[in-house]
């Protein structure tokens, strides 16, 4: 179908959020490195810029050391299996299990290649499954207000591509299909 669009969106809304979410989490938060390339480093003060520049002013790819809380690398590979999922991607049997398979030797290398602790780990679980329901909810009108109103405008969607005046005139509820 013509959802590629709609697709691509989606997956940067969700990476952003997740980026956000870590940006802050690592803004508060100072565990010792499990990475003994990181050990002169994790006594340095951090504020929230200082977590931003250091993460993503190095240059591409990024990189920090301190930069635990929570696995970016789970984070967004959650992210992409629930947007795969929610788009029917993951519908037949065989490629779902070769996707999770993926999916699950990839977060297992992050913790066996010592870039994560296992409670970063669990707690990318937590946030790949809380930031994509909280934005679905808001981008399928299920929750009201002014946020879920901005998400549901910055999308463009295929059968759609018209500015949403549903809620100006007063309708209730989303009736784009899905």
């Amino acid at each position: 179908g013509g959802d590629g669009r709609l697709i691509l969106q989606q997956l940067f809304h969700l990476n952003c959020l997740v980026f956000l979410s870590r940006t802050t989490t690592v803004g508060l938060t100072g565990l010792p490195q499990p990475n003994p390339k990181c050990v002169n480093q994790q006594h340095l003060h951090v504020t929230f810029d200082n977590a931003l520049a250091f993460v993503m002013g190095r240059g591409i790819v990024p990189h920090a050391c301190g930069d635990l809380i929570y696995s970016g690398h789970v984070g967004c590979t959650l992210i992409c299996m629930s947007v795969l999922h929610r788009h029917g991607f993951l519908k037949n049997r065989v490629a779902a299990v070769l996707v999770w398979l993926t999916a699950i030797v990839g977060i297992y290398f992050t913790i066996s290649c010592r870039s994560h602790y296992s409670v970063d780990v669990v707690l990318a679980f937590w946030f790949g499954y809380f930031i994509p329901e909280w934005y679905f909810n808001r981008s399928d009108g299920r929750v009201r207000g002014h946020v879920s109103r901005w998400i549901r405008r910055m999308e463009v969607w295929p059968s759609d591509c018209r500015s949403d005046d549903r809620e100006s005139n007063g309708e209730e509820g989303d009736t784009r299909q899905h």
